[in-house]
């Protein structure tokens, strides 16, 4: 419920209008960004009122915020499902990052990044959302799994798992996506997405390693 209206039970039609209109908001948002979206556009492609939406969402902007949510879930899904128990650590770094690199340079959700980039600075709370459930929610899920090596002795004691986590998430995530985002040189091979992933895990075992 992203309006201020007071609650009211949906249709199971009205539930499945409601799945559509988000799904076709999703797709118009990634393509043309939140100013060249209307809600009127919206209920001629899907069917409703005008009425309902501003109930359920209050705002064009309330549904654009349900819709970045749903997107950010979907995206994500992969990684949260993501089981690095009885992995070594280099082939827990591994899976990770091969499992990560294959999310974050999905055509979908390039387009995503692009949108979150351009609305941020307007909506603080969309760019916020991102980073809590994006890369902050990533780095935590690969800092318990680097925290449960080091309760193994497969990681020197000295050695902090949370920022060894962000470490290896940038070293691998930054130059792929800032090719793939701008589409310098076309972007990067499954190669190249390879290679990086070969060459992090290489330096972070020499780091964290005993």
């Amino acid at each position: 419920m992203y309006g201020s209206a007071p609650v009211v039970r949906r249709t199971q039609r009205g539930e499945a209008r409601d799945e559509r209109l988000r799904r076709r908001a999703a797709d118009l948002f990634l393509e043309r960004g939140y100013d060249g979206v209307s809600i009127d556009e919206l209920i001629r492609d899907v069917g409703g009122s005008k009425a309902s939406v501003y109930h359920f969402y209050g705002d064009k902007n309330g549904l654009f915020t349900a819709v970045m949510d749903d997107m950010l879930q979907d995206l994500a899904l992969p990684l949260s499902r993501l089981d690095l128990e009885g992995l070594s650590l280099a082939e827990g770094l591994r899976t990770f990052a091969t499992t990560l690199m294959a999310i974050l340079l999905q055509p979908r959700h390039l387009a995503f990044q692009r949108l979150v980039v351009a609305e941020a600075q307007r909506r603080p709370a969309i760019g916020l959302s991102w980073y809590r459930n994006g890369p902050a929610a990533t780095c935590e899920l690969l800092r318990r799994f680097l925290a449960a090596q080091q309760g193994l002795g497969h990681i020197r004691p000295e050695v902090a798992p949370g920022p060894a986590a962000v470490l290896f998430h940038d070293m691998v995530v930054c130059t792929l996506l800032n090719r793939a985002m701008m589409t310098a040189g076309g972007g990067p091979t499954p190669e190249d997405v390879t290679e990086t992933i070969e060459q992090g895990v290489r330096l972070t075992l020499g780091g964290i390693a005993p």
